[in-house]
């Protein structure tokens, strides 16, 4: 397993930021999930909750540190602001993307 750095599609502006990656030896599954929190947020001891708005500026008045194990009550307020655009989960300590969250339109 190797550590790199992936830059960020989004957030644009002044909240972009490379976020560390861990590479596998061998290809991972992409995965899309509806209405279920990832495994590997969940199993996480500690994760920052970030949700941004339509100009990629972060709700602060949103934004949570939590255990993984209960990311849903903060996520779930997050995507219940109709101000959110998407929600970064990062690992909280060391910053690396775990998950981007939307809500699924019809």
């Amino acid at each position: 397993m190797l550590l790199g750095s992936y830059d960020l599609l989004q957030p644009l502006g002044i909240y972009w930021t490379p976020s560390p990656i861990f590479l596998h030896e061998r290809e991972c599954p992409y995965t899309e999930t509806v209405d279920a929190v990832a495994p590997i947020v969940r199993a996480n001891p500690l994760v920052s909750v970030r949700a941004y708005d339509a100009g990629h500026l972060c709700l602060y008045d949103l934004g949570q540190v939590c255990p993984g194990g209960d990311v849903a009550e903060p996520l779930r307020r997050a995507l219940d602001d109709p101000r959110t655009l998407f929600v970064n989960i990062h690992t909280a300590r060391p910053g690396c993307l775990l998950s981007r969250v939307e809500r699924v339109t019809d």
